[in-house]
């Protein structure tokens, strides 16, 4: 069979098609007789279009002698193209008087493979450690039309391992033909390795301790835990105040590397301007407020002439005009925390600075000026802190005197805060613990009725053993408590 033969089998609409199996018709016309000869089963190209005049043409030039123009091919029967199976024609030649036929069975078939078509770049290069999102793809076969859904993958992109991955793309059309393409993804990691320092890039330390590491952690993208390649240099001079810098590098194996530095404070106390108060004094302080019952408790303090010290906050917004109040009854406003939540200002020394300077600010808003004194939230002997941030306090109490401030615990608790809740038991505590002190810091909160209940019996009892209650000042001696954390 000529190539020309098959190009025209190929073609053609129902008539054209055949039409077209004449091609395979190999004739022998001698001078008397006529003769057709071709193949039991004939095979025809699904979606094949050629004219039929064209087809008809060809025929004639092909199948006949040249000279031959008497002799007539018809085709008996029907071959739907658009339709693959197998049909059954019928050839009948003839010429002059004389005819001859056969019976050819015709297959309409589908070799042609799909075309998978893909969206974005064959080639995509990623960075370790992010999202790949397929761009996506289409899958179009000349007889089933859209078969997308019918696409396999071969492979999943692992961003975390750097290298190549070759997706293979693959579907087959209801007939078998298959089709490939591929996409290559390439993984490259140019991430270096994050370095997290503990207690800060900032680190406070008083004068003359010991300094150890606080430690930190390094985490790469694709090593993971990198800490052991972590190198440590620099040095703190812990007899001498001053600033000293550490500094943390680390490789990982595509040799990226990273550095940070932590800034150790070395902090010296502070000088003591502290004033003996004399004999026999009390300092008032009350936590937690203004509240509900401050007003309350403004009103017994201004009956005996009594100054006190408020280490406020902001936990009821609604009164915050008291903290004025307190300043223009004389006695001393002093910085608490604005949140007074442990979780959010134990988190770090900034978390606990930011805190800090809110709260600050709200005062320096209400009285004109900012506070300089300061109580710690449980005090610095809280050891609840060590939840949120190992060794903060420890830091904090030199971070407040770096910054100026002088920090007071107390001395004389009146078990307000959740040892009673009984106003004669708090008066009880408050008279037990002055008895044991010379200076006596005692703790209170306003925001509890019963304790502020307690406050005229306090000062009754104090003033007739003659002690005196004075407000706390930039020089009044501050009570500490060891630090636990």
């Amino acid at each position: 069979m000529n190539n020309r033969w098959v190009k025209y089998l190929m073609a053609g609409s129902v008539t054209v098609l055949m039409v077209l199996v004449i091609i395979f018709i190999i004739r022998s016309v001698k001078e008397n007789s006529l003769a057709v000869s071709c193949p039991d089963t004939l095979v025809v190209e699904y979606g094949s279009t050629d004219d039929e005049a064209d087809i008809n043409e060809t025929i004639k030039k092909n199948v006949l002698r040249k000279k031959d123009n008497k002799t007539n091919i018809e085709i008996e029967g029907n071959v739907d193209v658009t339709k693959l199976g197998k049909y059954d024609i019928k050839i009948v030649a003839s010429r002059k008087k004389k005819h001859i036929s056969r019976k050819v069975a015709v297959k309409v078939v589908d070799t042609q493979a799909p075309v998978i078509s893909l969206s974005g770049d064959t080639e995509i290069t990623l960075e370790a450690g992010s999202n790949y999102e397929e761009a996506g793809f289409s899958a179009v076969d000349n007889y089933d039309g859209d078969i997308t859904d019918k696409v396999e993958t071969s492979a999943e992109v692992d961003t975390y391992t750097t290298g190549d991955t070759t997706i293979v793309y693959s579907v087959k059309d209801s007939s078998g033909n298959e089709a490939f393409t591929e996409r290559v993804i390439h993984v490259e990691d140019t991430t270096a390795p994050q370095i997290s320092l503990t207690g800060g890039e900032v680190y406070y330390i008083r004068m003359g301790d010991t300094y150890s590491e606080p430690g930190y952690i390094a985490v790469d993208m694709c090593d993971g835990d990198v800490t052991d390649k972590v190198s440590v240099s620099g040095n703190v001079d812990t007899a001498n105040a001053g600033k000293y810098t550490v500094t943390y590098n680390v490789s990982d194996n595509c040799g990226n590397e990273s550095e940070v530095q932590r800034t150790v404070k070395v902090v010296a106390p502070m000088s003591d301007d502290a004033v003996n108060p004399g004999d026999k004094v009390v300092y008032l302080t009350f936590d937690d407020g203004p509240g509900p019952y401050t007003e309350k408790l403004l009103d017994i303090l201004d009956r005996y002439n009594v100054k006190a010290t408020f280490f406020v906050t902001n936990g009821k917004p609604d009164y915050q005009n008291l903290i004025a109040q307190e300043a223009q009854r004389g006695h001393t406003v002093a910085i608490h925390s604005a949140s007074h939540d442990y979780a959010k200002i134990y988190q770090s020394v900034d978390a606990y600075f930011a805190d800090f300077d809110e709260m600050n600010s709200i005062i320096t808003a209400q009285t004109g000026k900012a506070a300089d004194l300061v109580r710690f939230p449980g005090g610095s002997s809280n050891t609840i802190s060590k939840t949120y941030c190992y060794g903060i306090m420890s830091q904090l109490v030199c971070a407040v005197e770096e910054r100026g401030f002088r920090y007071c615990d107390w001395n004389v608790s009146s078990g307000d805060a959740g040892g009673t809740t009984s106003t004669s038991q708090v008066v009880a505590n408050v008279i037990e613990g002055i008895k044991s002190n010379n200076v006596s810091v005692v703790l209170q909160h306003d925001i509890k009725n019963f304790s502020v209940d307690a406050v005229e019996q306090i000062i009754q009892w104090g003033l007739s053993e003659g002690y005196t209650f004075l407000p706390m000042t930039s020089t009044t001696p501050m009570s500490h408590h060891g630090v636990n954390n």
